[in-house]
């Protein structure tokens, strides 16, 4: 009888979630079958934005073409399933914040966005800056660059990715700090150790180089500053 009760209780709540996660599994359907059928289009819009000169770019091998596709597609349907899942998952939370509570996530939601794509930008462009450099070094060698289609939109698509959820840290510890979650003089003491933590995750993500390292590093100690001193008022 205990068990009907918690099943009557939360199946209305268990349904919500069902149909909202169709609604999101669709639209990455949807999109990411455009993002399939048209992935040529979109891997030479990718090509002209990067403008990768003095390398030869090549396909090691016929599947890739597929494997291209599909990559493709993912990046297409993810692009306009996430923001979907994010408005969703907000108004399913929503009865159970407080007013104070749902107006905050209310406005860092769009921060997040912006922070998410320009994250992903920085990212790609970080993999364009050190692929340029090297490609420059190796002509004043006169040796040929000769770079795998899908090892480079791999690699842009992992750092892209990766950096666009580094630029979250300023929303995560917006969030608690103003919802007494966290301190900020705590914070500030365990500073040395949110540093190691930015410097082993970036040390992990592609390129692996002392130059991106460099690079992919400073963001993230910036945005962890600025949070700090942004959330002054919360102490």
């Amino acid at each position: 009888m205990d068990q009907d009760k918690i099943i009557s209780k939360y199946l209305p709540y268990l349904k919500e979630v069902q149909q909202k996660l169709l609604h999101v599994l669709l639209v990455f359907g949807v999109a990411g079958a455009v993002g399939f059928i048209y992935y040529q289009k979109i891997i030479n819009l990718i090509m002209r934005i990067f403008k990768l000169e003095g390398i030869n770019i090549v396909l090691t091998s016929p599947y890739q073409f597929i494997d291209l596709a599909i990559n493709a597609g993912i990046l297409v349907g993810l692009s306009l399933a996430l923001p979907l899942l994010g408005y969703h998952l907000l108004t399913f939370i929503k009865p159970a914040l407080k007013n104070k509570e749902y107006r905050l996530i209310l406005k860092l939601y769009p921060i997040s966005l912006v922070l998410f794509i320009l994250g992903f930008l920085f990212g790609a462009w970080i993999i364009q800056l050190i692929i340029s450099l090297y490609a420059k070094v190796s002509l004043e060698f006169s040796v040929e660059n000769l770079w795998d289609l899908s090892s480079f939109l791999s690699q842009i698509l992992a750092t892209g990715t990766l950096m666009a959820l580094v630029f979250q840290l300023p929303i995560v510890l917006s969030a608690l700090l103003q919802l007494k979650i966290m301190n900020l003089p705590a914070l500030k003491k365990s500073r040395k150790y949110v540093y190691t933590l930015i410097l082993v995750f970036v040390a992990l993500l592609p390129p692996n180089d002392i130059v991106s390292l460099i690079i992919l590093t400073i963001p993230p100690l910036l945005l962890f500053e600025l949070t700090l001193l942004l959330n002054k008022a919360y102490v």
